[in-house]
């Protein structure tokens, strides 16, 4: 969801709003004012109705401040000290949760995750459940599907439940090959802390970490707290019902710029050996460690973040959004230096990664430092070319491999391209415009043999080859159009219908309606009554859709909401 620039005025302006502004005397660069200046024209300009920041320079809190409003209505200006839900930037405490328990002998992050919840149960085609482990789904390489949408609300259900409702689902990829970015196994891995330590989830988070670093104003949704909390607003600016997550280790935390920064500074003082009543040093530096054990990846990341880096200098990073805010924490730990932001508005995104970029590009780093390395080109034997010809399910569609006196001919992306064999197992794209000099070449990872395109230093995977077959007369009586029914997703984003379609060459495709926008995945068949979403990440891909019946006809169950054929 993007911020619709709406152009929202607010009466008063950031430079007169009271006691909001602190500096810690020398460190207030020139560069702290130009940046507080940009994100006050910018949180304006953008229509996001509140905004707090705070930057930590020299391992000290030398600038924090808010733009906007908590509560438009009332007038109530947004502080660094209101609160508000920082989404996904709750998976670093959960992380570093997990690594203070394996610090105590208390986890071991190479074991299974059955080891700690043995009802975890769920469905495999061909994949080794055994294999995801806690060292797996902290880095997103676990398998475990992106997300289940439901009983998200905090008085439906609590995060204990997320077993129970992945057990209906089914593994998206098999672990350990894929970089598949995941809510729902970080409320797995959440679980299993608490059923080692003996201790609930979002307890042992104030236990260990709240108190211990002082974020009086950190917490759940259904704790106590003080009338600071922001309110929610849509993307055209207006109040939105509250809304309030669950307890989730993948997002339930709620949180204030003051106490962000507090906890940033946190890290990088254990980062430096400092007394900490978080985790050793040599802990934490692991955690900031570049991680290189993931084939198929499109980000850097150690354990809980991802990295920026580049041959001198790193930066540990993590987003976060709920369905109405949004959060980001970057660190420098070498530098002692960090950004933390939150906004109160759906697309505020935007604005928070804007922010968090502009510090970074000031550090010496740059946003493309988060993209890996591409793999060397392929040096094997020669391979008859016809092993690679057929259909490749990506993200968002197919791409077609077919062979050629010369090379091959790769559709994609409703192009396609010639290419010449120039080494072996390597095509190069020759005399075509803006593709010319494109390279193409395949591997085999796991049981997957699988696309890569490259365009100079910049590579991605294409997708993974499939049977391609034609669908017997069960699989065509499901296309159609599904009404969702029962369970609905809360928050703004909805899905209004979803459409099971074959594309041109008779290849079945889900294409999903939200009120956001359309979206159309590859539906690979894996059961007579399943099929999974095609792509290999670095989200929404492997998705699990199965069909039955019930009294009132045909049932499709997708990301754990249920859909009627009409």
């Amino acid at each position: 969801m993007k911020a619709k620039n709406i152009g929202v005025f607010l009466a008063v302006l950031w430079s007169t709003l009271p006691a909001m502004a602190w500096c810690a005397g020398p460190q207030a660069s020139t560069d702290i004012a130009e940046l507080s200046q940009w994100l006050a024209q910018r949180q304006q300009d953008s229509g996001v109705v509140g905004v707090s920041a705070a930057l930590v320079v020299d391992g000290k809190v030398v600038w924090k401040q808010g733009f906007g409003y908590a509560d438009k209505s009332a007038g109530v200006v947004m502080t660094p000290g209101t609160q508000v839900g920082i989404g996904s930037v709750t998976k670093t405490f959960t992380a570093l949760a997990a690594m203070q328990l394996q610090e105590q002998g208390v986890v071991d992050i190479d074991q299974p995750l059955s080891r700690y919840l043995p009802e975890f149960r769920i469905r495999t085609h061909g994949e080794d459940r055994s294999q995801v482990t806690l060292r797996r789904l902290i880095t997103h390489s676990s398998g475990v599907p992106t997300d289940v949408f439901r009983d998200m609300r905090s008085d439906q259900a609590r995060y204990t439940d997320v077993v129970t409702l992945l057990n209906r689902t089914a593994l998206a990829h098999t672990p350990g090959t894929v970089g598949l970015y995941s809510n729902a196994g970080y409320n797995l891995l959440g679980h299993a802390l608490a059923k080692a330590s003996c201790v609930d989830y979002p307890d042992y988070l104030k236990q260990r970490i709240f108190v211990p670093l002082g974020m009086k104003n950190t917490g759940f949704a259904d704790d106590p707290h003080a009338a600071s909390r922001s309110k929610a607003y849509g993307p055209d600016g207006a109040e939105a019902a509250a809304f309030e997550l669950r307890d989730i280790a993948s997002g339930g935390i709620y949180s204030t710029a003051e106490d962000l920064a507090a906890y940033a500074l946190a890290l990088m003082s254990a980062y430096h050996g400092e007394p900490s009543p978080l985790l050793k040093e040599a802990t934490i530096r692991s955690m900031f460690t570049l991680r290189t054990d993931i084939p198929i990846d499109t980000n850097k990341k150690g354990l809980g973040w991802f990295l920026f880096r580049n041959d001198s200098r790193f930066a540990a990073y993590h987003a976060g959004s709920t369905f109405y805010s949004n959060a980001a924490v970057l660190l420098i730990p070498e530098q002692k230096t960090a950004a933390v932001i939150l906004a109160n508005t759906v697309g505020s995104d935007a604005v928070c990664e804007q922010f968090a970029f502009r510090w970074l590009e000031g550090h010496g780093l740059s946003v493309k430092d988060i993209v890996p390395q591409p793999a060397p080109l392929p040096v094997s034997p020669h391979i008859p070319r016809s092993r690679h010809t057929g259909y490749y399910a990506q993200k968002n569609g197919y791409a077609k491999v077919e062979e050629t006196e010369t090379g091959l001919s790769i559709r994609r992306d409703a192009e396609t391209y010639p290419a010449t064999e120039t080494s072996p197992g390597v095509f190069a794209v020759q005399g075509t415009g803006e593709a010319d000099g494109d390279l193409y070449y395949f591997r085999d990872i796991g049981p997957y043999h699988v696309l890569f395109w490259r365009r100079g230093q910049g590579e991605r995977q294409l997708g993974y080859r499939i049977a391609g077959e034609a669908l017997g007369s069960m699989w065509t009586k499901r296309l159609g159009r599904y009404r969702p029914f029962g369970y609905t997703m809360p928050g703004f984003e909805k899905i209004a219908e979803a459409e099971v379609r074959l594309q041109d060459d008779g290849l079945p495709v889900l294409q999903v309606r939200y009120n956001t926008g359309t979206f159309t995945y590859p539906l690979v068949p894996v059961a007579a009554d399943e099929a999974r979403t095609g792509g290999l990440g670095p989200s929404m891909t492997g998705d699990a859709v199965s069909f039955g019946t019930d009294t009132g006809g045909e049932v499709m169950t997708y990301l754990g909401l249920t859909f009627r054929k009409e």
